[in-house]
């Protein structure tokens, strides 16, 4: 039932593919979504993703196939398929029911892809993730050390999950449909990442939704009732969730239940994490008598103003009336208490519910934009490609003295811009109608995007010298397109109660008076100037026998999870008390150290600040503790680089960060140009980018003046450079190895044109004018959320390096923050017991999941330890090129006047650059000073006298760690 070999997917570009589809759409009175016309004048890439028909043929309610009860284990990379009899009268399109149990331990739920016949039908089919449901450990919430609720442990729910497979993009009303012919069809489900274990498959239609106003006329006045009873849901305590990371939250304001005036209690759920399609949230409920009740909800939606949300209503799995399908809830500033109406609003909508439990589920639902963001999406793909095309033509040139007959080349593009306009206008009443016939944000910019395309369809052959009013990263058409595209799918709400109830109004709920709002506002103003908790001040910890005083240099919501670790599994576990503070300027280390009031510990640190502390003795050398070298090896060898002096340690990698190659995979496909794996693969791309008026990106085309070790010193590593003599009192920079390095990091601007400031790579490579460029974690987070209109269309790949004898090498720093232990410390025992738990595997993976699952992806860091990897929530073929790059991962080593070396070759790659000297005089000039300033600080710490050496300066090697790695392995010392 399993294997591993991947199944041959179907080519997206076939041409008789399309005209089979195309012929079976006009037979079928199908219609294709994303089926973009082929035009010779703008050579579009054409694709057909899914068909979608009209509901009412294919609404029967009917299974036509069930697979044999099962329980089939499948991880990442095996199969199962399943060979079909398809009698003639029942070919055509069906949807495919999952019954599966979720079995993996990770954030980003089950993802599998759909094989028909040994191909993969339509794009969407060969990446569909599976839905998993969360739930809270406990719903009475555990309370930190100061009093505020904190949000519970989390865990993947056990149950058998029934799910219609439905399009990624979570917008379309109905699943996806899967065209299953006759004789035979052989049905493979193949797993992209995770672990599930499949009970069943069948091929099924949906039931025909009935309106509340059907059943109404045939139940007459059985509906109402003068029995009073309510049902009382606290929104917050949910009975499960589609998603980690929408959770319950804190408002303080006496109008939610529960309500206290000085500490923060989980009294709502949802928020802006509560916004995109398909995220669903459940609640259970008992029902002490059979009956018809109403429903009503408590909510709150101010985070988009004039705009209206949606939610789809499931009671006990399913959507009684379509009336449910899109339930909208209104803009308002205030809390409402809204009950669910009729489509038509005329009346109340009534549900039977029986005596015992029941569920109530509400999903967001973006499908009131189903046809808007598709046309959006089309748009926005024709902008794309037409700048492409305007860019090849012109050569990138904005030249506005250079005249052009655009029309020559793009006959039409004046009737498509026509087209284009009152596309728009069609938009925009659409979103108007959905939203009140109100202006929101996105009505906005697509009124703005559509005043651009007036403006420049009046002198079409003016686009090449306006490209920036097309495409530009903000004020333009495609901006203002992906704007409104991405804003439409977001749909916040807040809610804090559920009523479930019979009778005409909701009895008990009692809005706060005008008077008790003030004097609750007034009181909480008059608290907030009591001394702020999580600051770097001395807590009351005397009756403790040990307190550990912690300072993080990190946002709060860091600080605030990390206070939940620790209280609840490091104290619990060693009995040492820790007391975290925030640390808003790492120079606060300097000055208390001065001052004798340094921490045991600091966290979140700069990477070279161990090491300047450690030098002056404020720092303490871990490697006198007897496991250190055992402990360290949890961690790539080259992170160790920055902490390491005259065999001392005096500090370890927290995070870490990536630099991987980001490519469009729209426009690489479309040039039909190579992945580059070296830099003279990429100096032979760049013609052909540049041919087209697009480019390539490295760090070093950052707008900073200064150009940081991590811009720098990868060329250096991959070109076997030195930085130091081997003494360690001189540069080496002008070494032959090194001066090829620098000449191609140089060279690759001043011969190959690479752009030497890039404003935003992100946005660049959003609008694709650099659709290739190398970047970090930071990117890779603005890519997942927020364009979600390149969704499928980029993903990564390793840097470029050097080829040596067949390898690759693809050295890149990657170092982010540090842990240090400060040498002022009474208790280093404990201190080090913290640092070993805080950089374990277990809590680097546990924070990770309570950070990304409490407040989202984008709040995401990699943890140090390199056996924690594993958890990183990224999709599986990120993660594996993630986890390559790190093999190459090395750091600059440190020594006291490593800083001048930094900025002389900075300094040598801007005059070389930006001012034009030659390189080897850059360099000389550069070696005198920093020899100097080498001479000048060493000398303060014993290396020189009277300005000559008297002993060498270790400088340490990726190969010393690795020599400690062996030897520590050959004492026989292998604990981690």
């Amino acid at each position: 039932m399993g294997g591993s070999k991947i199944l041959r997917p179907i080519e997206k570009n076939n041409f008789w593919r399309i005209v089979i589809l195309v012929a079976l759409c006009a037979i079928s009175n199908l219609t294709a979504i994303n089926l973009y016309a082929i035009t010779k004048n703008t050579q579009t890439i054409d694709y057909i993703t899914y068909l979608q028909r009209s509901p009412t043929p294919l609404v029967t309610g009917e299974t036509f196939w069930e697979s044999p009860q099962s329980f089939t284990e499948l991880s990442e990379g095996s199969f199962v398929s399943y060979e079909i009899e398809v009698p003639k009268g029942k070919t055509g399109l069906w949807n495919i029911r999952i019954d599966y149990e979720v079995l993996s331990n990770q954030i980003l739920p089950p993802e599998i892809s759909i094989y028909l016949n040994g191909k993969i039908p339509f794009v969407e089919a060969r990446s569909i993730p599976l839905v998993q449901y969360w739930e809270y450990e406990t719903t009475a919430f555990p309370k930190n050390r100061y009093g505020d609720e904190t949000v519970p442990n989390q865990r993947i729910t056990s149950d058998t999950i029934s799910y219609v497979l439905k399009n990624p993009n979570g917008i379309d009303k109905f699943p996806l449909w899967f065209n299953i012919s006759s004789p035979k069809v052989t049905l493979t489900v193949f797993v992209n990442s995770g672990k599930i274990a499949i009970k069943k498959l069948a091929l099924e239609r949906p039931a025909r939704l009935i309106q509340f106003k059907e059943v109404a006329k045939k139940v007459g006045g059985k509906f109402s009732t003068n029995e009073k009873r309510v049902i009382t849901l606290q929104a917050e305590k949910p009975y499960r969730k589609s998603e980690a990371s929408i959770n319950a939250v804190s408002v303080r304001s006496p109008e939610v239940v529960p309500y206290t005036t000085y500490n923060l209690l989980l009294n709502t759920f949802g928020g802006t994490n509560w916004s995109r399609p398909g995220q669903t949230v459940t609640y259970q409920f008992p029902v002490p008598q059979s009956g018809y009740y109403k429903i009503a909800l408590k909510y709150l939606q101010n985070a988009k103003p004039n705009f209206t949300s949606y939610r789809t209503v499931y009671i006990d799995g399913r959507v009684v009336y379509s009336d449910l399908l899109e339930v909208p809830f209104e803009y308002t500033p205030n809390w409402r208490i809204y009950t669910l109406k009729s489509s038509d609003k005329t009346s109340d909508v009534v549900v039977y519910l029986s005596e015992g439990k029941h569920t109530i589920s509400l999903e967001v639902n973006a499908s009131v934009y189903v046809d808007v963001l598709y046309k959006l999406k089309s748009i926005i793909d024709y902008i794309n490609k037409l700048a492409l095309q305007v860019k090849y033509i012109s050569g990138g040139s904005l030249d506005k003295n250079v005249e052009w007959e655009i029309k020559e080349y793009f006959p039409d593009i004046e009737k498509r811009f026509k087209s284009l306009i009152n596309e728009l206008e069609i938009i925009k009443k659409r979103v108007a109608d959905a939203n009140g016939n109100t202006w929101c944000a996105e009505y906005v910019s697509l009124n703005t995007a559509q005043m651009f395309l007036k403006r420049l369809a009046k002198n079409v052959n003016k686009i090449p010298n306006k490209l920036e009013m097309l495409v530009g990263s903000t004020g333009s058409v495609l901006s203002e397109l992906s704007n409104a595209y991405n804003g439409l799918q977001e749909m916040p709400l807040t809610i804090d109660e559920i009523y479930i109830y019979t009778g005409n109004s909701i009895d008990g709920v009692v809005k706060p008076s005008f008077l008790k709002v003030f004097v609750e506002g007034l009181k909480r103003f008059v608290h907030s100037f009591k001394p702020e908790r999580n600051l770097a001040s001395a807590k009351d910890f005397d009756n403790k026998s040990v307190v550990l005083k912690v300072w993080v240099n990190r946002p709060r919501q860091y600080v605030d999870v990390l206070q939940q670790l620790i209280d609840s599994d490091f104290t619990r576990k060693t009995g040492i008390y820790v007391d975290v503070s925030i640390m808003r300027d790492e120079g606060k280390l300097i000055l208390a150290n001065a001052a004798k009031k340094s921490p045991d510990i600091a966290l979140g640190i700069s990477n070279w600040i161990p090491f300047e502390m450690g030098i002056r003795g404020a720092a303490y050398d871990l490697r006198r503790f007897p496991d250190f070298i055992s402990f360290s090896r949890n961690f790539y060898p080259g992170s160790l680089l920055p902490y390491l002096y005259e065999n001392h340690c005096f500090g370890l990698p927290e995070t870490l960060d990536f630099y991987v190659l980001f490519y469009r995979k729209d426009i690489v496909d479309y040039l039909k140009i190579p992945l580059p794996k070296t830099w003279d693969d990429v100096k032979l791309v760049l013609p052909e980018l540049q041919r087209n008026g697009l480019n390539f990106y490295i760090p070093l085309s950052g707008t900073s003046a200064f150009k940081a070790w991590m811009t720098t010193a990868p060329f250096i590593m991959q070109y076997h450079g030195k930085l130091f003599t081997d003494d360690g009192l001189r540069t080496a920079i002008d070494n032959p190895s090194t001066l090829k390095a620098l000449k191609e990091m140089t060279e690759l601007f001043t011969m190959y044109g690479m752009p030497a400031q890039v404003a935003n790579f992100f946005e660049s490579f959003r609008k694709g004018e650099i659709p290739l460029g190398v970047s970090n974690l930071n990117t890779y987070i603005q890519l997942s959320i927020a364009a979600p209109e390149l969704r499928g269309l980029w993903s990564i790949a390793p840097s470029p390096g050097v080829e040596y004898n067949g390898v690759v090498e693809r050295w890149q720093t990657g170092s982010a923050q540090a842990v240090a232990i400060l040498n002022d410390t009474k208790y280093p025992v404990e201190a080090w017991e913290f640092v070993k738990w805080w950089l374990s595997k277990e809590t680097q993976m546990n924070l990770v999941n309570r950070i990304v699952s409490t407040y989202g992806t984008e709040f995401l860091i990699i943890p140090s330890n390199r056996y924690a990897i594993d958890g990183i929530p990224l999709k599986t073929e990120h993660l594996k090129v993630v986890k390559e790059q790190f093999n190459w991962l090395q750091e600059v080593p440190k020594m006291p006047a490593s800083y001048i070396l930094e900025r002389e070759i900075s300094n040598i790659w801007n005059k070389v650059v930006l001012e034009g000297k030659p390189l080897k005089v850059a360099v000389d000039d550069g070696v005198i000073i920093v020899n100097k300033e080498f001479a000048r600080k060493l000398e303060e710490f014993g290396y020189y006298k009277d300005g000559k050496p008297v002993k060498p300066f270790k400088i340490y090697t990726l190969q010393d760690v690795l020599n400690w790695y062996s030897q520590d392995l050959n004492t026989g010392n292998s604990k981690r």
